[in-house]
């Protein structure tokens, strides 16, 4: 009598959904975001220093193209994705009162927050200054100020930079997980530390920023 021939187990192939919306979290998504920084902490030279700075980012004739094709449809992907995520998850903080399900439980708040800061920031900061009558079309350091002179709007703006800020430094935590570049406890524990330290550099570059437009003052 014959010996059945052993099950093989095949590991699954191909890219899961949750990857695809790390990557785009990264990489277009996360990078936009430290370069829209780096070009808002140019409010801390003066109006004409970030007006000039404004301009040259948006000078070329593809950047609505990019905007549109280069960040729109990856931001769309990566929030389709993480609603699913979101919509699916049961929170047990309570019963496992964990820092790890504390953050868990935090990226997807994130998340949703930032979903909400993203529509309000898109209407105040590009759409209602394309529909102004007089150039330049666009927000300025006069804009930025005037509106974050609004306690309701530099509420908003505080918080959901903050959110930014917690979901990008802990998402790249996730990420490292998702695409198994961190399989042990201890690659875990120093992703951890670079997570910590991308969360200060953004919160840092967030600050500098918000205090170059010196907003509440005359």
């Amino acid at each position: 009598m014959s010996e059945a021939a052993p099950v093989v187990t095949r590991r699954p192939v191909g890219v899961t959904g949750k990857q695809v919306m790390s990557l785009l979290g990264v990489v277009p998504i996360g990078a936009y975001v430290v370069c829209h920084l780096w070009t808002n902490m140019y409010s801390i030279a003066g109006a004409d220093a970030f007006n000039a700075r404004l301009e040259s980012t948006r000078g070329g004739p593809f950047f609505i193209f990019l905007e549109v094709f280069g960040l729109g449809v990856p931001i769309l992907i990566h929030a389709v994705q993480g609603l699913r995520i979101v919509f699916k998850m049961r929170p047990n903080n309570v019963r496992w009162p964990t820092m790890r399900n504390l953050k868990y439980f935090l990226q997807r708040l994130s998340g949703v927050g930032i979903l909400l800061f993203l529509a309000a920031h898109v209407i105040k900061a590009r759409i209602m200054p394309a529909m102004s009558d007089t150039p330049p079309f666009h927000e300025t350091w006069a804009g930025m100020h005037e509106a974050l002179s609004e306690p309701l709007t530099f509420t908003v703006y505080a918080l959901g930079l903050l959110g930014v800020s917690y979901h990008l430094a802990n998402g790249l935590w996730g990420s490292a997980l998702t695409f198994g570049l961190t399989v042990t406890p201890r690659g875990q524990k120093r992703m951890e530390i670079v997570s910590a330290l991308a969360l200060v550099v953004l919160l840092g570059m967030s600050t500098v920023a918000i205090v170059g437009f010196q907003p509440f003052t005359g």
